[in-house]
């Protein structure tokens, strides 16, 4: 994003604070930061974290936003420098700390080190990760009690109904499955991802029909037919 974009993505995103002056104040800019990132753009959310640390030097929140941005570029040495800032600074933070750190640790492949990480808080973040470990090690049991845990504390996390859904697909449950990824497909920021997990676990299910309605939100033409072709090879490698 360059230079005019980011002062028209400002422009837009402040429009209700007329009057303040952003320069004196951290807020606006995080705000914008979490704008970006949550776009997909960490390159937009880093310069604006930078410009809230510029204002508030203290500011664990940026610091921890930077964490998460550098974490989104998998530039992880940056990442873990931020956490160790965030902790210096402001202890309170040691939940959020501990679910980065936790991402750090599956992005370098350090499993175990991801797990010890997850089990330090009760954060939705941390619960909804471990989850993501246990179902890595084919624990699905454990892994679906710590997602009906977050669902339970936030009926709104997205990810805790995918991943609810993707595990009860392991452990060939699909009908259970479907009830959770329509349950993620419903809420506003379902996208091509959670839409498509729904269509394999219609298609795992037998309704191929089905599924081709709901990849069909997202497909058309000849790349749709790629998608259901697809699928039902899946369905017939997984019947025999």
């Amino acid at each position: 994003m360059n230079r005019k974009a980011l002062i028209l993505l400002a422009t837009s995103l402040l429009g209700g604070c007329t009057g303040e002056n952003i320069e004196e104040s951290a807020a606006p800019m995080i705000r914008i930061a979490k704008k970006a990132r949550k776009s997909g753009n960490a390159e937009a959310a880093i310069s604006f974290y930078k410009k809230a640390l510029a204002t508030d030097p203290d500011n664990s929140e940026a610091v921890l936003g930077l964490a998460e941005a550098y974490i989104d570029l998998k530039i992880l040495d940056a990442a873990a420098e931020y956490i160790k800032q965030a902790e210096d600074t402001d202890g309170h933070n040691s939940a959020k700390s501990s679910y980065l750190r936790g991402k750090i640790c599956l992005l370098s492949g350090d499993t175990d080190g991801a797990e010890k990480e997850f089990l330090k808080s009760t954060s939705t973040d941390s619960l909804n990760a471990l989850g993501a470990v246990y179902d890595g090690k084919g624990k699905h049991k454990k892994a679906q009690s710590l997602y009906k845990q977050v669902i339970s504390k936030d009926p709104g996390y997205i990810d805790a109904y995918n991943n609810m859904g993707l595990s009860l697909m392991l452990s060939d449950k699909y009908r259970e499955a479907i009830f959770y990824l329509e349950s993620a497909c419903a809420l506003p920021e379902a996208n091509v991802t959670y839409r498509s997990n729904l269509a394999l676990a219609y298609g795992l299910s037998g309704n191929i029909e089905k599924a081709k309605e709901v990849y069909s939100q997202d497909f058309e033409g000849a790349e749709l037919q790629k998608k259901i072709s697809s699928l039902e090879d899946i369905v017939a490698a997984k019947q025999k």
